[in-house]
C-alpha cells in the first residue's frame, strides 16, 4: 500500500525518463517536473482526489498544457465515484497517472489536452530556468520533511564548496547564477572582503556539513570549477 506522495515519485520519474526526459522534483513548487526540447511536464502527486489536488492544477495548466494528476490506482476503476472523477479532469484539460500499489507501476489513464500559447511559455520561464540551473536531482516529488534542494541552494552551495578548495571566491570569474547567488547572500553564509572577492563564515561551515546537502556537497566539491565561466 502506497502511504506517501514521495513512494510514487520514483515511479513517476522513470515513467518520463524512459520516454527521454529530465526528470526533476519539487521546482517551484510543482511535485514533478519533466522536460525534453521544449516540452514542459507537470505532475501533481496526492494520495487521493481533493480539492487542494484539483487548485494545483487549474494553476499548473496556466504554464503547459501537460498537466498529469498522479494518485495511488484505486480498486475500482470502473465505479461511478471515479468516471466522475475523470469527467471532471476532462473539463479541466488535465490526464491523470496511476500508480500500482504492488509493482509500483504507472499506468496512463488519461491524457492531457489543451495548446500552448505564449502566456504558458512565460509563466513557465522560472521552472525553465531553475531546471536548467540544477545539476543533481536530490529531491522526491512530495517531500515535506527533508529539505528541498533548489537551484538556488544548489548554486549556493557550489559556490561554498568552491571557497572551502581556494578560500575565497570573485565574483567576476564566476557563472550568472553563482555572481547572483553570493551577492545576494540569502542565506547570510558569505563574507565580503573585497570588492567583488567573497568567503564564507561560519554558518557557511556548517551548511557543507548539513546531512540533508550531503550528496549535492561532495558532488560540488569534486567538481568545483563548474562555478566559473
Amino acid at each position: 500500500m502506497i502511504k506517501s506522495e514521495t513512494e510514487m515519485y520514483l515511479p513517476v520519474q522513470k515513467y518520463f525518463a524512459d520516454m527521454g526526459f529530465k526528470v526533476d522534483a519539487e521546482v517551484r513548487d510543482c511535485d514533478v517536473v519533466a522536460t525534453r526540447d521544449d516540452i514542459v511536464v507537470i505532475c501533481e502527486l496526492k494520495k487521493g482526489f481533493t480539492i487542494e489536488l484539483m487548485y494545483q492544477l487549474v494553476d499548473r495548466k496556466k504554464m503547459t498544457p501537460y498537466v498529469y494528476a498522479v494518485i495511488p490506482r484505486p480498486k475500482n476503476m470502473g465505479n461511478r465515484a471515479f468516471r466522475k472523477k475523470i469527467e471532471l479532469l476532462k473539463a479541466l484539460d488535465c490526464g491523470l497517472l496511476v500508480v500500482l500499489n504492488s509493482t509500483k507501476r504507472v499506468d496512463l489513464v488519461l491524457e492531457p489536452r489543451g495548446t500552448d500559447s505564449e502566456a504558458k511559455k512565460y509563466r513557465r520561464r522560472g521552472i525553465e530556468k531553475e531546471v536548467e540551473v540544477r545539476k543533481m536531482s536530490l529531491n522526491l516529488g512530495g517531500q515535506t520533511r527533508r529539505k528541498i534542494v533548489t537551484a538556488h541552494k544548489e548554486s549556493v552551495i557550489a559556490a561554498l564548496c568552491y571557497i572551502e578548495k581556494y578560500g575565497q571566491l570573485k565574483t567576476r570569474d564566476c557563472k550568472e547564477n553563482i555572481r547572483y547567488v553570493v551577492q545576494k547572500n540569502h542565506y547570510n553564509w558569505f563574507v565580503k572582503l573585497d570588492r567583488g572577492v567573497y568567503t564564507m563564515n561560519e554558518h557557511g561551515r556548517k551548511a557543507l556539513n548539513d546531512k540533508d546537502y550531503k550528496d549535492i556537497v561532495e558532488y560540488y566539491r569534486n567538481e568545483v570549477e563548474l562555478c566559473l565561466k
